[in-house]
């Protein structure tokens, strides 16, 4: 991702995060405000239901990955489980999960490396997406400078940060999501495809980049399914499908879980988000333009999207539906995007009516001591992003 602005000017205390999983503490607050802490069985009463609700912890698991791990020990599909969030990979996480027609003493016995279940009870509905109030950090950073500049920067900022979406967003290892959107919004399959099958970058191993230069050098789906590692089940997928349908792409992508597209598609729309709040910043102040409002917030002291006439300044991710302003229709112009282009003619089934997002967030009950940083986040705002103001050494005004 290019250049983001930040909010402080005071240069950060540098340092290093994530080195290990236990650096990087993650619980997720649920809905009636309770922290799921890390080592600490939770408990409720069971319900008359057909839905298990557990807390998963896990160490250096994907959150999808953890449940396919459990999925498989159970022995049951991993479309009967559902949960409220992602949690960061490099990390010690809890979190709320759901599952169909499990009892809880079942999940309760499983004995799996690096992941454990802190407690398990009868519910009658399903964990749904974004029920959450948000997550609880504790970041340990090693090699730091002077910490006595978070206070600093602390009061520069005056405790918010800009909600920029971290680069979890446009893909953990490769970073290519936001641009395998742009190629679909632009009704590119072809370069979308080629994209997610070719890249290289980030932590893959040499067997996999191999596979991925070769077949970007002979464009042969059949060799490619051969080369291709058996873990890479998505490429594998769309690989086998193109083996025998060589030219159609767009059939290609329906390979892939519509989760995963719209990911792609949101991906882009907080590329756009944050270029357009970078630019923002850069320039100064930050005043409402035209589409945009102010939240209230939630009993927890979070910012709240459906409460009108507040302090927190809504910002757009743009989609067909969004009431664009001056700016954000340049940025489009410039980028050579239509508005209806998100309405996506080749698959109109991840077509983005657009949504919104705070512009800034809160960092509620921050605390620095020892080399590590304590705070609560509103859920979907990235521990990354408010990390960067006090960690990074290079600020706008160098």
């Amino acid at each position: 991702m290019e250049f983001l602005s930040y909010l402080s000017n005071t240069p950060g205390i540098g340092g290093r995060i994530k080195e290990k999983p236990e650096d990087f503490i993650v619980e997720e607050i649920g809905t009636n405000g309770v922290v799921f802490e890390v080592d600490k069985e939770s408990k409720r009463e069971n319900e008359n239901g057909s839905y298990t609700h557990f807390i998963l912890q896990k160490r250096e698991w994907t959150t999808e990955g953890a449940i396919r791990r459990i999925a498989k020990e159970l022995r049951i599909s991993q479309r009967r489980f559902n949960y409220a969030g992602n949690k960061d990979k490099d990390s010690i996480s809890t979190q709320l999960v759901s599952v169909f027609r499990v009892e809880p003493a079942r999940l309760l016995s499983l004995n799996l490396k690096d992941i454990r279940i802190n407690g398990a009870w009868l519910a009658r509905d399903k964990v749904h997406l974004g029920e959450l109030l948000g997550n609880r950090f504790a970041i340990r950073v090693k090699g730091a400078k002077d910490g006595e500049i978070v206070e600093r920067i602390y009061n520069e900022i005056n405790g918010r940060f800009p909600n920029y979406f971290g680069e979890q967003r446009f893909g953990s290892n490769r970073k290519n999501t936001h641009i395998i959107g742009e190629y679909l919004l632009r009704g590119r399959a072809d370069k979308a495809v080629l994209t997610f099958l070719c890249d290289n970058g980030g932590e893959e191993n040499e067997e996999a980049r191999m596979a991925r230069e070769s077949l970007r050098e002979t464009l042969n789906f059949s060799d490619a399914l051969k080369n291709f590692p058996y873990y890479l089940k998505l490429e594998r997928s769309m690989l086998d499908y193109l083996s025998k349908n060589q030219s159609d792409y767009v059939g290609a992508l329906r390979r892939l879980p519509r989760a995963t597209l719209l990911m792609f598609i949101h991906a882009f729309q907080s590329y756009l988000f944050n270029r357009l709040l970078s630019d923002r910043i850069r320039e100064g102040e930050i005043r409402r333009e035209e589409g945009e409002y102010f939240c209230g917030e939630n009993a927890y002291g979070f910012p709240d999207l459906s409460k009108r006439d507040g302090k927190w300044l809504v910002g757009k991710l743009i989609g067909y539906e969004s009431n664009l302003n001056e700016r954000e229709s340049a940025l489009l112009k410039e980028l050579e995007i239509k508005q209806s282009d998100f309405k996506l003619r080749i698959m109109p089934e991840i077509s983005s009516k657009g949504s919104f997002r705070t512009l800034f967030a809160p960092l509620k009950d921050f605390f620095f001591s020892n080399d590590t940083f304590r705070f609560s986040l509103p859920a979907g705002s990235y521990a990354t992003a408010a990390l960067r103001e006090f960690i990074d050494d290079k600020k706008q005004s160098d």
